[in-house]
C-alpha cells in the first residue's frame, strides 16, 4: 500500500499545448490590422487575446490555465508609459539638460515598473480556479536591477575621478585601463544578476497558499555562459582557418588584380554574405543553447511546497533547428508564417516541461486553503521579463 502511494505521488504530468497555427493566425491577423488602424491603441486588446489563447491552450493534468486581465487594465499602464516617453522626447529636443534629468528619473522608475508588472501578471493567471501571486519586496527589485549591476560602474567612476584629480592628463593611460576593467566587470556581473533576478522571480511566487522555491547557483550560470563563449570563439577561429585555407588554395583575394571589374563586387558580396550567414547560424545556436540550458537548470531546481517538482528537457539541437526553420519560414512567406512559427516554438517549449507529484490532491488542498488576494492591481506595465524560463 505504501509503495502504491509513493508511485502515485511521484507520477509525472507533462504540460501540453493544444493550439495550432491556423487558429492563432486568425487572432494574429485581426490583432495586427486593428492595432495599425487604431494607431496602437488596440494593442492592449491584442495582448489579452494572445495571452488568453496561449494560456487557455496550455494544460496540465487535463486542466487549462486561465488569464484574467482585461484590456483596460493594460491600456492604462501603457498610456502612462507612452506619456512618459513623449515627455522625455520633447524635453530632449527642446531642453537637453532637463531631458537627461528626466531620463535618470525614468531609469530609477524601471525596477518599480518591473516589480509591478510581475505582481500584475502573476495575479492574472489561475489554474483550476486557484490564482497565482507574487509577494516580492520592491527594495529587492531595486537592489537587483539598479544597485548590483551598476556597482562596478560607480566604483570605477569614483576611482577614475580620484586618478584624474591626482594626476590630471598624465593619468590618461591609467584612466583607459580603469575604464576597460570597469566594463569587463560590468559584463561579468550579468550571469550573477540573472541568477538573482530569477531567484527573486521564483522564490516570491505563490500558487494559492503554496510557495514556489528554487535553490539556484551562480556558479552554474557562469559555467553555462563560459561554455557558450568558448564554443562561439572556437566557431569563429575555425571559420577563420577555413576561409584562410580556401583563400590560399584558390588564390583568394590575391587574384583580385587579374579579375574583371565586374567580378570583384560579386566576390566581395559573396564573402560578406557567407560571413553574415555564418554569424546568424552561430548566433541562433547560441540563443538556443543559452535558453535550453538555463531553462532546464532552473526548472530542475523549482519546487512547489516541496510537494511538486518541475522538470524541463529542452534539447539544444532541436530548439536550434526550430529557430532556423522558423527564420526561413518567415523570410520565404514575407512574415505570413509568423503565427505558425510562434505556435511551433511555444508547443515545443511547453511540452518539454513536466511536473512530478500528486497534482490533483495538491490542487484540491489549495482550493480549500486559498484566501482572497485582496484588490487586484488596476494597471500594468508591460515589461516582459526574459529570464530564460
Amino acid at each position: 500500500m505504501t509503495e502504491q502511494t509513493e508511485q502515485t505521488e511521484q507520477q509525472t504530468f507533462p504540460f501540453k499545448f493544444t493550439g495550432n497555427g491556423s487558429e492563432y493566425f486568425k487572432i494574429w491577423i485581426v490583432n495586427l490590422i486593428l492595432t495599425i488602424l487604431t494607431l496602437g491603441i488596440y494593442s492592449a486588446w491584442a495582448k489579452v487575446r494572445n495571452k488568453r489563447y496561449f494560456y487557455g491552450n496550455t494544460t496540465l493534468d487535463n486542466a487549462a490555465f486561465e488569464y484574467h486581465a482585461t484590456p483596460m487594465m493594460i491600456l492604462k499602464g501603457r498610456l502612462i508609459a507612452i506619456t512618459a516617453l513623449i515627455i522625455y522626447a520633447l524635453l530632449s529636443e527642446f531642453f537637453p539638460i532637463v531631458g537627461i534629468a528626466f531620463a535618470v528619473i525614468l531609469t530609477v522608475f524601471i525596477p518599480w515598473a518591473v516589480w509591478r508588472s510581475i505582481q500584475f501578471n502573476a495575479r492574472m493567471v489561475s489554474y483550476r480556479n486557484v490564482r497565482f501571486s507574487f509577494y516580492g519586496i520592491l527594495k529587492d527589485a531595486y537592489k537587483i536591477l539598479l544597485l548590483i549591476p551598476f556597482l562596478p560602474v560607480i566604483i570605477g567612476a569614483v576611482i577614475a575621478s580620484l586618478v584624474y584629480f591626482i594626476w590630471g592628463e598624465e593619468g590618461i593611460g591609467m584612466l583607459a585601463t580603469i575604464l576597460g576593467i570597469t566594463m569587463f566587470v560590468f559584463y561579468l556581473m550579468f550571469p550573477y544578476v540573472q541568477k538573482l533576478l530569477t531567484s527573486y522571480y521564483i522564490n516570491n511566487r505563490q500558487f494559492g497558499q503554496g510557495k514556489f522555491s528554487a535553490q539556484l547557483s551562480a556558479k552554474k550560470y557562469y559555467f553555462i555562459y563560459l561554455y557558450l563563449i568558448l564554443a562561439t570563439s572556437l566557431f569563429i577561429i575555425t571559420l577563420s582557418i577555413v576561409v584562410t585555407v580556401i583563400s590560399i588554395i584558390t588564390g583568394g583575394f590575391g587574384n583580385i588584380g587579374t579579375m574583371d571589374d565586374s567580378q570583384i563586387p560579386g566576390l566581395i558580396m559573396g564573402g560578406i554574405f557567407l560571413m553574415y550567414i555564418s554569424f546568424i547560424i552561430i548566433g541562433t545556436w547560441g540563443t538556443a543553447y543559452l535558453e535550453a540550458k538555463v531553462k532546464n537548470y532552473v526548472f530542475s531546481s523549482v519546487q512547489l511546497d516541496e510537494t511538486l517538482q518541475f522538470q524541463s528537457n529542452i534539447q539544444v539541437g532541436k530548439l536550434f533547428v526550430i529557430y532556423i526553420t522558423n527564420i526561413l519560414l518567415i523570410m520565404f512567406t514575407l512574415g505570413l508564417a509568423y503565427p505558425w512559427t510562434v505556435v511551433r516554438l511555444k508547443k515545443y517549449k511547453i511540452e518539454s516541461t513536466s511536473a512530478v507529484g500528486n497534482i490533483t490532491e495538491y490542487v484540491n488542498q489549495q482550493q480549500e486553503n486559498q484566501s482572497a488576494l485582496g484588490e487586484e492591481l488596476g494597471d500594468a506595465f508591460d515589461t516582459e521579463l526574459d529570464l530564460g524560463i
